[in-house]
């Protein structure tokens, strides 16, 4: 199964990344791939844009956004997952994902439970929790099935996360990502995708958005597939925009969880419960 990360610089325009987003869409499809996976903030980055402004662009961009989702996946016979600002009751938008079938049709929908607060930054100030734990959904392409799970950029840093969508039977998970730069940023995420790989002993898709800010440096890029032994099998570096393409094959995940029974020798059992 093919599969491409996309890694892009979103801009404070909807309008400019939709025509990104079909060209990457395109490209990635002249390319084979069946599933195709846009970062986080691909509707609208979140640099420079106002609480009141993205609270206005949700409203207005939202439903198109998810429309422009299903009309990749449909125009290309693939699975689109991507990422943008879904308006709420609240005030405030959901950092929401989307993943899409070639048939037009929403597999999956989760909003981001993790909000980012830390290094001095906060979602909260702009962005409103989900509050439900992300979806597990399957995805089959010529004969070869996958069960996807979805996390969303801060997630990463919370294995019981990716441990409850193994429970419930993934294995692989797209990672959407607009990973702030900073000191040592590029390790953690270099780090946290190779260990959630490996714990899981799944596959993992991770786009993460590029550049971007006053300084073109605001995210980390650092897209990568990494197998369920924690190796990168193809990759982008912290600049520059392209995309990531793997050919990612599910039995892959049964050989490894074949000499590494991790998930088997488990002897601490788990519920998960939202706090």
């Amino acid at each position: 199964m093919k599969i491409a990360a996309i890694q892009m610089t979103p801009s404070v325009e909807p309008g400019e990344n939709f025509e990104a987003m079909r060209l990457r869409a395109a490209e990635a499809a002249a390319e084979g791939a069946r599933v195709i996976v846009f970062p986080e903030q691909a509707m609208v980055l979140l640099q420079s844009v106002t609480v009141d402004a993205l609270t206005g662009i949700a409203a207005e961009w939202w439903e198109r956004f998810v429309a422009l989702t299903a009309e990749l996946a449909v125009q290309h016979d693939a699975v689109v997952i991507s990422a943008g600002f879904e308006p709420s009751t609240d005030g405030l938008p959901y950092n929401t994902v989307i993943a899409v079938g070639p048939g037009g049709e929403e597999l999956a929908r989760y909003r981001k439970l993790h909000l980012y607060k830390a290094f001095a930054q906060s979602e909260f100030e702009h962005t409103r929790a989900g509050d439900e734990l992300p979806p597990v959904f399957d995805v089959e392409v010529d004969g070869e099935a996958l069960r996807f799970g979805l996390a969303n950029c801060y997630d990463i840093r919370f294995p019981e996360l990716f441990r409850s969508l193994v429970d419930r039977g993934a294995n692989a998970v797209a990672v959407v990502a607009a990973w702030a730069s900073g000191p040592g940023k590029e390790d953690h995420w270099s780090i946290l995708t190779r260990a959630r790989a490996l714990e899981s002993v799944s596959w993992l898709v991770a786009s993460a958005a590029v550049g971007g800010g006053s300084r073109d440096a605001a995210t980390t890029g650092l897209s990568r597939i990494v197998d369920p032994l924690g190796e990168v099998v193809a990759g982008l570096g912290p600049r520059g925009e392209g995309i990531v393409l793997a050919d990612v094959d599910p039995a892959v995940v049964d050989r490894a969880r074949g000499v590494l029974p991790a998930l088997e020798n488990r002897r601490i059992a788990l519920a998960y419960e939202l706090a």
